[in-house]
């Protein structure tokens, strides 16, 4: 009794896995295809970031060395060797280690503010590769459910559903900024889209085209105008109806509301 019982255990567990293998070869071709066409532009866009990154790791490593900094020297050369062993998992470690103070505090100074240059440059560059996956994820999920392949459209909302867990996907922050019109004491006002585009205006109700991505800090970097001529702004949004700005990362000293 207790082996047919075993027997029919072992029967129920090995068609689980069957169903699981079914379930995850019944994946579209497109999405298969157009998942493999991003992690391969993320690459593309990364290498030039991650290598620069090592350069100045290694020029840094040698300035501790040379200062007889040992400790320095080998939090230094800890992190280049993270880089280059999976620099995506890295960069991912250095937000976390960032947004803890016991942590950053035994960082060198000088490491800490290199990382943190290099994770936003990293996100700034993989930003337009998420922003197309994410939209091609979407048409993909609108057509199959329009032509009437539910399977399909499920398979889509569940790959962007991903994108939510995934430590680099642009859709990890929060975007409660987006698609609202922010407006400055000033009378100008912006607005941002989930394509990482938008729309900026002067009082007068000038309009210029914008530019925005996202930072693993939830600072949003804009490349926008000022008087006819290219800016760069930051704003940061803690509340869902107000946001502060201005022309440096480190001196938000403007306000912005929802209008």
């Amino acid at each position: 009794m207790n082996t047919q019982k075993f027997s029919v255990l072992v029967l129920i567990g090995f068609l689980s896995l069957v169903t699981c293998a079914s379930t995850l070869a019944a994946e579209p071709a497109q999405i298969s295809m157009l998942r493999k066409s991003w992690e391969q532009a993320r690459a593309r866009a990364a290498q030039p970031i991650d290598e620069s990154y090592l350069r100045e790791l290694q020029k840094l490593l040698d300035t501790f060395t040379k200062a007889g900094q040992l400790e320095d020297a080998m939090a230094v050369k800890a992190e280049s060797q993270s880089v280059v062993e999976d620099a995506a998992a890295a960069a991912s470690a250095t937000a976390a280690a960032a947004s803890a103070t016991a942590a950053a505090a035994k960082q060198p100074a000088k490491l800490a503010t290199l990382r943190k240059t290099w994770v936003q440059s990293r996100d700034k560059a993989l930003q337009p590769s998420d922003a197309v996956y994410v939209r091609e994820l979407q048409k993909l999920q609108d057509n199959y459910a329009k032509a009437g392949k539910l399977e399909d459209a499920l398979a889509a909302k569940t790959e962007l559903e991903k994108l939510g867990g995934n430590s680099e996907a642009p859709s990890r922050q929060t975007r409660s900024f987006v698609g609202k019109k922010w407006a400055t004491a000033s009378g100008s006002h912006f607005t941002f889209k989930a394509d990482g585009t938008g729309t900026q205006a002067n009082a007068s109700g000038k309009e210029w085209p914008l530019k925005w991505t996202q930072g693993t800090d939830d600072l949003l970097t804009v490349d926008g105008w000022s008087d006819d001529k290219p800016s760069t702004l930051y704003f940061r949004f803690p509340k869902s109806r107000e946001g502060l700005f201005g022309t440096s990362a480190d001196k938000l000293d403007k306000q912005v509301s929802v209008k």
